[in-house]
């Protein structure tokens, strides 16, 4: 009976010390998860159909925005997306997508975030490196809103302010 007790008490023990080297696992994956050639951020987990997007030109803010028509995904933090740029020519994006910081109750969820990556579609009336290479790389800090399973991003680039809306799977 003693032999048992003991066994079974050597089970607990390491069970214990597993439970303990999980949580430093987990601390440690913490630091992992917020690189600093990443911003110190983390993956984007708002995985999500974008349908629509309209854009504000700040150089002509008077004019209001714009449609333009996109479509793309966003899934496990790498996204991709086709749009009609201003000059009715098509443009794709593809890259990454992560969160500094977030938020969720019951329906609603918020996030701080951004979007990096390469952009094709844009010539020199974008810009002068626009006109150098058919492919430009791309920053967006992002304000992404989440109701239900509705979604809305807030994002900025260059001289465009953003808004897109999707839908969340």
């Amino acid at each position: 009976m003693a032999t048992i007790l003991s066994i079974g008490a050597g089970a607990l023990e390491a069970s214990a010390q597993a439970s303990d080297a999980d949580l430093d696992q987990s601390l440690d994956r913490s630091t992992e998860t917020r690189p600093w050639w990443l911003l110190w951020s983390e993956t984007s987990p708002e995985d999500r159909i974008i349908g629509a997007q309209w854009t504000l030109h700040l150089r002509y803010a008077d004019k209001g925005f714009f449609y333009d028509g996109m479509v793309g995904v966003e899934y496990r933090g790498a996204f991709a997306a086709t749009f009609t740029t201003s000059y009715k020519e098509r443009a794709v994006v593809v890259g990454i997508e992560r969160q500094w910081f977030s938020v969720e109750r019951g329906p609603l969820a918020g996030m701080l975030g951004f979007r990096a990556g390469l952009l094709y579609g844009y010539d020199e009336r974008l810009g002068w490196v626009a006109g150098k290479t058919p492919i430009l790389p791309v920053f967006q800090p992002m304000l992404y809103g989440r109701l239900g399973r509705l979604t809305a991003d807030l994002t900025y680039t260059w001289v465009v302010v953003s808004l897109t809306a999707g839908l969340r799977f």
